[in-house]
């Protein structure tokens, strides 16, 4: 036996260790890789000298000479989502009590670099498993087909060979989407995943399951992404929209939305409930916990290592395994407190208090103000100001610069026997448009909140202070469903009735038009709008200004901050939005069927639109025939086309037809001028 060491600092070969054992290097080798043929003596006297010189044999060489590597590869979309980071721990430790190491790739969400990573890897390997593969489905089989032994993660191929374990999304989905309407959520919203994922596309499968179980469930589908900053980027839309629950495509985007909705003051839950996707171990820490579902991680990386192992083997990876998850409810849902009428404040100073504010939930909508501030020219009344949409756009404007007579909504009648309740100028034939002392008060006598619905009693009175008219007015607020837009948005509906009798005499309503004005056929409930909102303008009878003013359309409609500066004749606008941006609300008027008189409507000169009781001839008010009149208006966030705008006039018409709203007793007038 030789005492020949290697020199100092030197690796020790097989050589080294043949000398050392007095052996051949191929009897070193078959000892060291296991053959059963080498005398149980010498082969102890190898692995004495192999632990004496501290030999390690190379694994390249010893890959060449068995003809693997002990090594799988694994390739992932992204590997800074927690969800694949689990999954790869579960591969990497069933591998590790096999014997075999574990190869990453990251594509990073590139589809179009996956199948030559993928090829890579597996040269470098002895199998490989692709974790939820991006990959078209005729490109993929034609991958696989080059990767085998290969097992699938979170991808299914129907009718193919290749095992695969993968979660049951299209489930997942249905459990939140059921979970979420037992709390009473009926609008919801979903923050889509990559378009090339089937995790994505199978969650789609369970809301459209989901909408077929539940017929009041409304879901929109937004894009987002599968990152923190996907759901942090979508913040402005989901606030636009009036969902009152989200669900995202994983907790990466449900944990970015939540932090954004933060900063933007929205409350999770009690404003809105955010559901996420694979329990990630972020999830149960975050504040609030988020409520998500939960998927066996490690277990379906342990299951695709059982399958590839099986199948290195040569046996079948056996059938496909599928994973059910479940809802885990935590922190970040809550119920939806159910519609409830609006909460009217201040009526506790009846019988006229100065001021009234309705709040539907959290929000306030509208602020009534009896008038009394008003200047006497300004022909005080009630009127509301600001309207707020549900969203946050205020669409009424007081004592603008072009008109200062013009508050918010009101009921504002130019002539009355000769007094204005309209403010301002009164039409004088031969002089035009002459200030007068001829302004009268509307004057609130009594106020009653009931079951929502406001009802006040006033006086209407003259310049020599006898009253003229006694008017009966009711003011509803109400959150409505809108159709056929987002699958179930809701929208603010206001809807002010008036019935006017006279204290004694005939009492006849006039306007400029009347008068001698051609086309200025003002006076009844009158809308003002914001000055600076870019507008255009629908109606049943087309578009436009001059189609719509005077005509007797079912409905017309202001479509506020399109792009543009308003046209003369059209209404439509041709100029940039003002900066910062509006957001985009269209407000559609209707009046009650059967007491419909013409439009006033003006675009070009200032944005407003009411009721044109005296639109060619005087009507007049007796004993026996007081005046019923009425507007109704949906403000909804978003611009609407003419067919979603009619479609929401369809559905008032239908209720108005039911009488699903508490109505006036009074005797109904025929809406005519005449």
């Amino acid at each position: 036996m030789s005492n020949r060491f290697p020199s100092a600092g030197a690796t020790p070969t097989i050589s080294d260790v043949a000398v050392q054992a007095g052996v051949s290097k191929a009897t070193v080798s078959r000892v060291l890789n296991g053959k059963a043929t080498v005398d149980a003596a010498i082969a102890d006297r190898v692995l004495a000298a192999v632990d004496a010189l501290g030999y390690r044999p190379s694994m390249l060489a010893r890959s060449l000479s068995l003809g693997r590597t002990n090594t799988i590869g694994v390739v992932v979309p992204d590997l800074e989502n927690p969800m694949f980071q689990e999954i790869l721990r579960g591969v990497t430790r069933a591998a590790a009590a096999d014997g075999y190491r574990v190869l990453v790739t990251d594509t990073e969400e590139d589809p179009a670099d996956e199948a030559a990573a993928a090829r890579e890897t597996r040269r470098r390997c002895d199998a490989i498993v692709l974790c939820s593969p991006r990959l078209a489905e005729p490109e993929l089989r034609a991958l696989l087909a080059e990767l085998h032994p290969v097992v699938l993660v979170n991808r299914e191929l129907a009718d193919s060979p290749v095992p695969s374990v993968s979660i049951d999304y299209a489930s997942g989905m249905e459990q939140v989407l059921a979970e979420l309407h037992a709390l009473g959520h009926r609008r919801i919203l979903y923050l889509a995943g990559p378009a090339a994922s089937q995790g994505d596309r199978l969650r789609r499968v369970g809301i459209t399951r989901a909408r077929s179980d539940h017929d009041d469930l409304s879901v929109d589908i937004v894009t987002a992404g599968s990152a923190l900053v996907d759901g942090a980027a979508v913040v402005e839309t989901v606030v636009q929209h009036d969902a009152t629950a989200v669900v995202a495509f994983n907790d990466l985007v449900a944990l970015g939305l939540v932090s954004a909705l933060r900063g933007a003051g929205v409350s999770v839950p009690s404003a809105l409930s955010v559901v996420g996707f694979d329990d990630i171990p972020f999830a149960a820490f975050a504040v609030p916990a988020l409520s998500t579902v939960s998927v066996p991680r490690r277990e379906l990386g342990a299951e695709a290592w059982t399958r590839l192992r099986d199948t290195i083997g040569g046996a079948e990876g056996g059938h496909p395994l599928v994973f059910r998850p479940r809802f885990v409810a935590r922190g970040s849902t809550a119920a939806h407190p159910a519609a409830s009428p609006p909460v009217w404040h201040g009526t506790e100073q009846a019988p006229s208090p100065p001021e009234l504010t309705a709040r539907l939930g959290d929000r306030e909508v509208l602020v009534l103000h009896d008038g009394s501030g008003l200047e006497p020219t300004d022909a005080p009344r009630p009127f509301a100001h600001p309207v707020t949409s549900l969203g946050g756009t205020v669409v009424t404007e007081s004592a603008p610069d072009d008109h200062p007579h013009h508050v918010g909504l009101s009921m504002a009648v130019a002539d009355v026997d000769g007094v204005s309740y309209w403010g301002g100028r009164t039409y004088v034939a031969g002089q035009g448009s002459t200030m007068l002392d001829n302004h009268g008060v509307q004057r609130v006598t009594e106020t009653e909140a009931d079951a929502g619905v406001l009802r006040q009693s006033l006086d209407w009175i003259g310049r020599d202070g006898t009253t003229r008219l006694r008017e009966s007015r009711s003011t509803v607020v109400e959150e409505f469903a809108v159709p056929g837009v987002g699958s179930g948005r809701s929208a603010l509906r206001v809807a002010v009735s008036s019935v006017l009798e006279t204290t004694g005499s005939t009492v006849t309503i006039g306007s400029p038009a009347t008068n001698g004005r051609e086309g200025a056929g003002y006076g009844g409930w009158f809308w003002r709008l914001p000055a600076d909102a870019h507008r255009s303008v629908l109606s049943a009878d087309g578009p436009g200004e001059s189609t719509a003013h005077g005509s007797r359309a079912s409905w017309v409609a202001f479509v506020l901050d399109a792009d543009g500066r308003a046209d003369a004749e059209t209404g439509d606008t041709t100029e940039p939005a003002p900066t910062p941006a509006r957001r985009p609300t269209t407000v559609l008027f209707r009046q009650p069927a059967a007491n419909a008189f013409p439009w006033f409507l003006r675009a070009a000169e200032y944005p407003g639109v009411g009721v044109s009781l005296a639109a060619i001839t005087r009507t007049a008010i007796t004993a026996d025939t007081p005046l019923v009149t009425g507007l109704e208006a949906v403000v909804v966030d978003g611009a609407l086309d003419a067919e979603q705008a009619d479609a929401i006039h369809r559905t008032l018409l239908i209720a108005e037809e039911r009488h699903t709203e508490p109505r006036s007793t009074e005797p109904r007038s025929t809406g005519s001028d005449a």
